[in-house]
């Protein structure tokens, strides 16, 4: 359910996080619509329980009362339901007061420049189109090469990349092996690396954009980076 389509620039920040609020508010009344439905099933099998308890008690037999052992296996019965029907409801309560927290902090990222881990990124098509694509090793490597990859998961251009441990980045000039403008699209990219002895060193890829709005999906709050999708949690750093 998406929260805030994009922002336009930074004149319209102060209006598109008012909106965001206001919609973000709207997020949690769904949440809150969808966990009243969840108790309300509860309830009405709670309401059923107790009709069939005193039905029984009404009509039972006054010269051969119910069995003293079995009333009370039904009255224990009916106490644990009316504790889980409690539970229930703390319960839904705390997912949407933690869900409401999650979204509240994200609104946070409107209009920043943020780091996530990730693997995407996308082109325009044009032969002037470039990216800037960070990742991290783990430890120093002998050899390194990232691959950049298309949607239908076919490696389109292959990069020497620097072997240094840490934060490290590749300017990528949008083209595929063959020295052609890509086509426009959603790409990926994934650097492997190696160390003297032939072990493969971690690498950490990144995406890096600018938040233009927030959403949540199946309780994930999740941000946009223009085209790009990636949860919130996956944040690294806030750049600007």
């Amino acid at each position: 359910m998406s929260i805030l389509g994009g922002l336009s620039g930074n004149t319209s920040s102060s209006s598109s996080s008012t909106s965001s609020s206001s919609n973000s508010v709207s997020n949690s009344s769904s949440s809150s619509s969808s966990s009243s439905a969840v108790s309300a099933s509860v309830q009405s099998e709670y309401n059923t329980f107790l009709t069939l308890l005193t039905t029984e008690l009404q009509n039972q037999d006054p010269t051969s009362p119910l069995d003293t052992n079995q009333f009370t296996s039904q009255l224990v019965a009916f106490s644990a339901l009316e504790q889980n029907l409690q539970t229930n409801s703390l319960l839904q309560q705390l997912v949407t007061s933690q869900s409401q927290g999650q979204v509240n902090g994200a609104l946070g990222y409107l209009g920043h420049t943020v780091q996530a881990t990730g693997d995407s990124f996308t082109l325009d098509g044009s032969s002037s189109d470039s990216q800037t694509l960070s990742y991290s090793l783990a430890s120093t490597a002998k050899t390194a090469v990232m691959n950049v990859i298309n949607s239908s998961g076919t490696t389109v251009r292959q990069l020497t990349v620097d072997t240094g441990a840490g934060a490290q980045s590749e300017t990528f000039d949008g083209n595929d092996s063959s020295g052609d403008p890509l086509p426009a699209g959603t790409y990926t990219f994934q650097v492997q690396a190696t160390d003297a002895t032939g072990t493969a060193v971690v690498a950490t890829t990144y995406e890096t954009g600018e938040v233009t709005g927030i959403d949540t999906t199946n309780g994930v709050v999740n941000l946009h980076l223009g085209s790009i999708t990636v949860p919130a949690s996956n944040v690294v750093q806030v750049i600007s």
